[in-house]
């Protein structure tokens, strides 16, 4: 009887024993559960997130919207799919997804179009505006990732064209909003914190970087470096790296590799993201030519 009293002291002890040894034994099928089963990683982590609403009309549009966006990468598919966000927005107004998909298109639609003329330039400014103005509804609605990647990608596409001193006064506002993603979504599309920084060093003019300072040339680097090893799949992180090595450090030899790489690719490296890759691509030759005057892979 005496060895089944719980109030021995040396029967506390082995139940105590008994209950750790449980204890480990639990946790150790857990641990290698975790080694063995590890959670699988996003097939493409960091894509852009399709717009949702308690609307089915409105859900009905985004999801048509999201099809053709997906099918293509031209002007043509984006003037598609505003009309088509532009209906859902009146069915579920005040939907901050909405809308910043609403200022993604606009942005999108710009960057497809030419800008050798002064009339050319104005209708996109017009883009950027409209686009620029539905990240500002977004974000008063609520405060998101996407809302300030496109209000920074469309405030800064509209001041290309603008004097110097438009340029620096904006530079720190952008920056200001490329901060809130890089800190809370650095993975947004692919690495496009590191794509906005890079294009907004290499398009404004070398006096207004000078004047802020080289960090935010350093910083660039290190995004787009950081978009490309998360996602080396995603080819325009690539081309973008390539054009801000050419036009702010006039390194032809070093965008010349990143082309090479671009336009050997796989077309099919990325088939979740197909149109992506082909306008990654497209862009590749684009610079290629615009760099050389010739057609890849002539020099």
């Amino acid at each position: 009887m005496n060895s089944m009293n719980p109030t021995n002291p040396k029967n506390r002890l082995t139940s105590h024993v008994l209950r750790l040894a449980f204890f480990w034994t639990a946790v150790g099928g857990l641990l290698s559960a975790v080694v063995f089963f590890p959670a699988p990683r996003p097939a493409f982590a960091g894509g852009l997130v399709k717009a949702n609403s308690q609307n089915p009309e409105a859900q009905k549009l985004i999801d048509r919207a999201w099809k053709v966006d997906k099918s293509e990468y031209t002007a043509e598919v984006f003037r598609q799919c505003i009309p088509l966000m532009e209906q859902a927005d009146k069915l579920d107004p005040r939907n901050a997804e909405i809308l910043s998909e609403l200022s993604r298109f606009n942005w999108s639609l710009g960057d497809e179009l030419p800008k050798q003329t002064p009339e050319q330039r104005k209708i996109l400014e017009d883009l950027y505006a409209r686009g620029l103005r539905y990240a500002e509804e977004s974000l008063k609605i609520r405060e998101t990732s996407a809302g300030n990647y496109w209000y920074a990608v469309n405030r800064g596409a509209g001041l290309e064209f603008s004097s110097i001193f438009a340029q620096a006064a904006a530079f720190f506002p952008i920056y200001s909003h490329y901060q809130y993603v890089l800190k809370h979504d650095p993975d947004y599309y692919y690495g496009g914190p590191g794509r906005l920084w890079t294009e907004i060093i290499s398009r404004v003019p070398r006096k207004v970087v000078e004047m802020v300072g080289r960090k935010y040339v350093d910083e660039a680097m290190t995004e787009i470096d950081r978009g490309i090893a998360k996602e080396p799949r995603y080819l325009d992180n690539y081309v973008y790296k390539a054009r801000f090595l050419y036009v702010f450090f006039k390194d032809r030899e070093e965008a010349f590799q990143l082309l090479d790489q671009v336009l050997k690719a796989d077309p099919g490296c990325f088939p979740e993201e197909d149109a992506l890759t082909r306008v990654g691509q497209r862009n590749g030759r684009h610079l290629w030519k615009k760099i050389t005057g010739k057609d890849y892979p002539a020099k």
